[in-house]
């Protein structure tokens, strides 16, 4: 007879017609290598053959088949009496019931067939050349049972207990009978696998072979896999591929051998040829239903057209779904609520995409579509971190799908029911997209080489159209470590402070609502954040307002272990109203918890408490503005905490990433973070962003700075500390998710069956064991180097690693030191469990004492265990024989009394027999069953107390967070300290900067003194001692507040200017810089007009562009700014362009008062200024050849005067003008700078005649002859 193949998952999705199901009967290839017509004919034997290879596929591992197989070979030595499970015989028609009753989703039990007909339904399947002894190892649907203690036994069970057995024995695995239309014709005999397209179904078998190898002990030979699964002729030509591509179905015939056996599959080339029945992208089923295209609706109904159409949903059609089967009607049920997301849909061991989403698979992640027109492709479970990272990398949301329910729950729960449930269980566990990452015991561990942190910003807006009043409400999120910060705050009508924010912060993912944004800001959104994914939310109902925002946090008692976060309370009043300033803030929060709660990482994120309330630079600035008394007292002293650094400034300076392609390398942080650590990397980009303002405070950071670059070696030392620190930051933020009780218990993950547990597990104890290290070597540095920093001058370098004892309840400061002193707490941890064992095994075991739960039940077996033990005597003398011994391991047939048969003289009345071997019988009595009974509690107990105790000890870590994280922050100091020091002491030509008081050193006006300055970013790209410095005077004696400054094109003018800023910036930041001196009072805000550019998509054109930029720095700039303007008015007529500059210095100069360096080619413009002593006037000097004016020089570097030309026609030359148009320009320059002159020689004779003829009418009478006179000398000249 031949043997049968299993049908796919797929060809249960649409049943064939009858005509189809019968031409496969007809033509289906053989399987088997002896098959035999007449045994085909006969129908009884098919079914039974179909049925064994559907189970056999569907629920045995390679390892278990091992472990059979050995078994059995020593049971075929034995005198033994075999116990075997047997299944229910099939009835004609009924196919769909039988894998119900198979595969646990029917109630009904199993029945005994006799051993007899199952053989003879085995032999057609062997070669008769195989030895006899080999039958039962390939026999499908039958499973030996034999004890673990050895192979020739006699077991004596009633039936009852040889089906608990069976079902015992079974893996967990999927409900693939699921995906089966409840259809007689489908899988009918001689089908081939669709799912597979081969001899393998995407099973156990495979995962094992292909991702746990290591752990088998052994590959079975490769001829019992070729009888075990016979393939079909018709796809062997194609290679096997690496499991990570989906299960392999349409696109491979497997290699029959697992990988870890001597037999080698074939490579690929360029991939497997795919069938002919494999569809290919663009023509599966989903691709015409129009109820997905033209006709879609969402789940109300809506078109999408109307403006409450939610895109996240469709409405399908209730037709559309009778004709699926329960499983395909479940993905629809969770699909049409996220059609936003790609599902990762939990089959078995296999996560599977269908339909849309198998085409982002086949897309994005190379994987193949299986048979069928329907699109389906997977992968296993253990691939999940690597294909939903890529996914999310790329833009996409992942949403992953798991079964939280048995086959046999299923039967439990059918029991109860009426109308029975055809389907397990599956809820959705996880939805990741790149703002809501928070890196899940399920993703690969942690890695330092995210610099950057990721946001997601929930934004609300206020907006009067009429009063031209734009307010914004903010809540942003770093996912990855829990971090929230709030903020409401006004903003111009060009959005500064939210361009601002963007450009501070890494936005991925914006959440707003559907209809409440001005359109304005949804430019600024989408040009500040342009590869940020987008959730609009309904107003109301999923963006909250404010007052409902509170009562849900209430609800769902986020705050309710550690209390309401300050910073939290700062936008209510006493009794938990929210503040008239603060609803915009408390709705965005609401919007942002209702985004994560649709992600289920609501809980474990707000629980943290982690919030701080985000201020917008240029607040303080802003406030004192609007306050005389405050603005009289800024000019004398600058009090506010950080420079104000605004969009355009970190762009134009570069502060974060280049503006050639918009990557960190040749950035300002590039060139300075030497950090080691990613929590340090983190908090160096907060300080080059938040540069210091108070002097006392950068003065504290140079010393700091200065003392550490004169011990390199202590530097190394703290260096090496550092390095062997995991991102402390973030994992603590998983081990508080872990530790969850509320996760433990209400979250869909703790219900999921995941059949890679242990190494999630073992994943979990490592990042735990990880940090325990982590603190212990921080706990080392401050032993070995503290004291060493206690004895340094830097108040900040004394405190930073001197520990305070946690107990003693002191406030961290420099006198106690701001350390926490952990070291209790870790020896807690150490002694808790064995950490090596733990590692191993993924399971964490409480040494005695840490959990009295747990000891007590571990007390309560060993009690058991003693009187067992005791009784084992009692018999031994009751019996006279010391031969006596407990045997058998299973849980309800351990303990039996093993007694030779020659003591068995007299057999006492209350021993039962339960199995025998030859020479001995096995007892059970009254005591023994009441001993295991109490032993069963017992131990139920214990390994509920073990269950849970991974969890308990991550929360009792978490309990301390706060104290975790105040050491961490201290790490994170030293590390930015040692990378200002390294950058300081390493780097060639860098000195300490002098920062003092304008009012002290510079009789109140705030100056800058540079000398022999180097841009760092600039100067690196060139080799030692290219790049020439210049020097920088602002506001000193004999130089004026403001250079104009001119000059040739390329002579190096933007470079001075943003030269000057960045070592403004880096010596506030508290390094030292790279010039011969550095001598400035503070700066409160740097602003920058460089470049023009215009920005069609957001209809500005260039001059527009140029103009809102110095509207803001005209309206926030201060007498403590500096400010730098590069060409401003050249979008617009010359004339047009120098008014408006000449009008913006004046404005600088007479009104601000500010240190500004503007560079300008309007000549004219410049000579309005000689002489002035408030301007200085440089120009970038240049070398003209004598015999060739067209040949320049540049010597960037700036010389004072103003530059009579600026050397364009050069330009064109070097950028290689065809010669005609360099000719035609130069003469053009030429002819236009002579009428230029004549027109202004014209000008001046006018300016005297109107001055003679003024002076003339001042005479009166005395003056007519005057006039006649002035008025021949018009009339000549005008003929002349």
């Amino acid at each position: 007879m031949k043997q049968k193949t299993q049908s796919s998952l797929l060809s249960f999705f649409s049943p064939p017609s009858s005509e189809g199901a019968s031409a496969k009967k007809k033509n289906a290839p053989g399987g088997g290598s002896n098959g035999s017509s007449k045994k085909k004919a006969s129908k009884a034997p098919t079914k039974r053959e179909s049925l064994d290879n559907t189970r056999k596929k569907i629920d045995f591992s390679p390892k278990l088949k091992q472990k059979t197989a050995s078994k059995e070979t020593e049971a075929d030595t034995s005198d033994d009496v075999e116990m075997e499970d047997t299944e229910k015989s099939v009835a004609k028609g009924s196919k769909r019931k039988a894998y119900e009753d198979f595969l646990g989703t029917s109630s009904e039990e199993d029945e005994e067939e006799p051993v007899k007909a199952q053989k003879k339904e085995e032999k057609p399947k062997e070669k008769s050349t195989e030895p006899a002894k080999k039958r039962t190892q390939v026999r499908p649907g039958k499973i030996i049972i034999q004890d673990d203690d050895d192979s020739d036994d006699e077991p004596v069970a009633p039936a009852s207990r040889r089906r608990k057995a069976k079902t015992t024995t079974r893996n967990v695995v999927s409900s693939e009978e699921e995906w089966e239309q409840d259809s007689p014709e489908e899988g009918g005999d001689g089908e081939e696998s669709e799912f597979s397209g081969a001899e393998e179904e995407p099973s156990d078998d495979d995962v094992d072979d292909l991702v746990d190898e290591e752990s088998e002990e052994e590959a079975p030979p490769p001829k019992k896999r070729r009888k075990s699964a016979p393939a079909p002729s018709k796809l062997k030509k194609v290679a096997t591929k690496s499991f990570l591509s989906p299960p392999p179905g349409a696109k491979k015939k497997a290699s029959s051998t697992p990988m870890s056996s001597s037999k080698k599959s074939a490579p690929l080339a360029d991939g497997p040829d795919l069938p002919s029945s494999v569809a290919g992208a663009g023509n599966h089923i989903h691709d015409s239903l129009p109820w997905l295209h033209e006709k879609r609706r969402d789940i109300n109904g809506n078109a999408p057209d109307s403006p409450d159409y939610d895109p996240r949903t469709v409405k399908v059609p209730p037709e559309f779904l009778k004709k699926e089967t329960p499983a395909m009607v479940q993905w629809w049920e969770v699909k049409a609520h996220n059609m936003d997301t790609v599902l990762f849909f939990k089959v078995g061991k296999f996560y599977e995409l269908f339909h849309m989403d198998a085409d982002v698979g086949f897309k994005e992640l190379g994987l193949i579509y299986m048979k069928g027109d329907k699109a389906h492709s997977g992968f296993p479970e253990i691939a999940y971190s690597k294909m939903s990272s890529q996914l999310v990398a790329k833009g996409y949301r992942v949403g992953r799908v798991e079964q939280t329910e048995t086959p046999d729950m299923l039967k439990v729960r059918n029991s109860s029911l009426a109308k029975k449930a055809k389907v397990v269980r599956r809820e959705v566990c996880s939805l990741l997209s790149i703002g809501t990452n928070t890196v899940s015991f399920l993703d690969a561990p942690i890695s330092s080489q995210d610099q950057v942190s990721k946001h997601l910003l929930a934004l609300k807006e206020a907006f009067d159209p009429a009063q031209k009043i734009v307010r914004f409400g903010v809540c942003m999120v770093d996912c990855s470590t829990g971090a929230f910060q709030l903020s409401e705050f006004d903003d111009t009508e060009q959005r500064d402070r939210l361009k601002t924010l963007f450009a501070q912060f890494h936005i991925v993912e914006i959440v707003t609502e559907r209809f409440n944004i001005s359109d304005d800001t949804k430019m600024i959104l989408k040009h500040a954040a342009p590869a940020a994914i987008r959730s609009s939310l309904r107003v109301g109902k999923e963006f909250w307002d404010a007052s409902k925002t509170i009562d849900e946090i209430e609800r769902a008692g986020y705050f309710k272990e550690h209390g309401w976060p300050e910073d939290v309370l700062h936008f209510l009043e006493m009794d938990k109203v929210v503040k008239p300033e603060g609803q915009l803030a408390i709705s965005a929060l609401g919007g942002c918890i209702w985004h994560l709660r649709r992600s289920i990482i609501d809980q474990e994120l707000l629980s943290l408490c982690n919030f701080k309330r985000y201020k917008p630079s240029d607040e303080e600035a802003r406030e004192a503005r609007a306050n005389k008394e405050a603005l009289s007292a800024a000019k004398a002293e600058l009090n506010q905490q950080y420079v104000v650094l605004d969009s355009q400034t970190i762009q134009n300076l570069e502060v974060l990433c280049n503006s050639f392609n918009g990557s960190r390398s040749g950035s300002l942080i590039d060139i300075m973070d030497k950090t080691v650590t990613s929590f340090g990397g983190r908090m160096f980009q907060e300080w080059v962003l938040k540069p210091l303002c108070k002097i006392g405070d950068i003065q504290e950071r140079l010393d700091a700075v200065e003392e550490l670059g004169n011990s390199g070696d202590l530097m190394m030392e703290i260096r090496e500390f550092l390095r062997k620190l995991p991102d402390l930051e973030r994992v603590l933020s998983r081990i508080h998710a872990l530790g969850s009780a509320h996760r433990s218990k209400e979250h869909p993950d703790s219900r999921a069956i995941m059949y890679e547990s242990q190494t999630y597990n073992i994943r979990k104890i490592k990042d735990f064991l990880s940090v325990l290290n982590g603190f212990d070597e921080a706990m080392n540095l401050t032993l070995e180097l503290g004291p060493r920093l206690s004895q340094s001058t830097s108040p900040i370098l004394q405190s930073l690693l001197k520990r305070y004892r946690i107990e003693d309840g002191v406030v961290p400061d420099v006198k106690h030191g701001h350390f926490p002193d952990l070291t209790e707490k870790l020896e807690f941890f150490k002694r808790s469990f064995d950490q090596a064992a733990a590692k191993k095994s993924g399971v964490i075991v409480p040494q005695d004492g840490v959990d009295h739960e747990f000891d007590a039940a571990c007390a309560d077996i060993a009690q058991i265990e003693a009187e067992l033990s005791e009784y084992l005597k009692e018999q031994r003398s009751a019996l006279r024989c010391q031969n006596i011994n407990y045997w058998g391991k299973k849980k309800e047939d351990r303990y039996q009394l093993e007694v030779p048969e020659s003591a068995l003289s007299k057999q006492p009345k209350e021993y039962e027999l339960k199995s025998r071997k030859k020479g001995y019988k096995r007892f059970h009595t009254p005591t023994i069953r009441g001993l295991l009974k109490r032993l069963a509690t017992a131990e139920d107990q214990k390994e509920e107390a073990l269950k849970d105790q991974t969890r308990r000890i991550f929360h009792k870590f978490d309990e301390d967070y706060k104290y975790w994280m105040k050491a961490v922050q201290c790490l994170a100091v030293l590390d930015c300290l040692v990378s200002l020091g390294l950058l300081s002491s390493q780097s060639e030509g860098y000195t300490k900067p002098e920062v003092v008081a304008a009012s002290a050193a510079n009789g109140g006006t705030p100056f800058i003194d540079i000398e022999e300055g180097i841009h760092p970013c600039v100067a690196a790209t060139y080799g030692s001692g290219d790049f020439i410095p210049n020097d920088a005077h602002l506001g000193i004696e004999g130089k004026g507040q403001m250079v104009l400054l001119s000059g040739p094109n390329m002579g190096g003018k933007s470079t001075l200017l943003r030269q000057t800023c960045v070592l403004t910036l880096m010596a506030q930041i508290g390094s030292f810089v790279p010039a011969a001196k550095c001598r400035l009072s503070p700066v409160d805000r740097i602003f920058t007009r460089i470049g023009a550019s215009d920005r069609i998509l957001a209809g500005q054109s260039t001059l527009y562009v140029e103009l809102a930029e110095t509207a803001t720095i005209l309206n926030h700039a201060t007498s403590h700014s500096l400010v730098i303007l590069d060409e401003l008015g050249r979008g617009t007529s010359t004339f047009d362009g120098t008014a408006i500059a000449y009008s913006v210095v004046e404005h600088l100069l007479s009104d601000i008062q500010c240190r500004t360096m503007f560079a300008t080619h309007y000549h004219s413009l410049v000579e309005e200024y000689v002489g002035s002593d408030k301007v200085s006037l440089g120009h970038m000097g240049c070398i003209v050849d004598p015999e060739n004016d067209r040949k320049v020089t540049f010597l960037y570097k700036l010389e004072d005067g103003m530059c009579p030309k600026s050397y364009g026609i050069n330009v064109a030359m070097l950028a290689k003008l065809p010669d005609e148009v360099i000719e035609c320009a130069a003469k053009k320059s030429e002819q236009f700078e002579r009428s230029l002159q004549a027109n202004s020689h014209t000008e001046l004779e006018n300016l005297r005649l109107a001055q003679k003829v003024k002076e003339a009418l001042a005479e009166g009478e005395a003056g007519i002859d005057k006039l006649k006179q002035l008025w021949e000398e018009a009339r000549s000249a005008i003929r002349a």
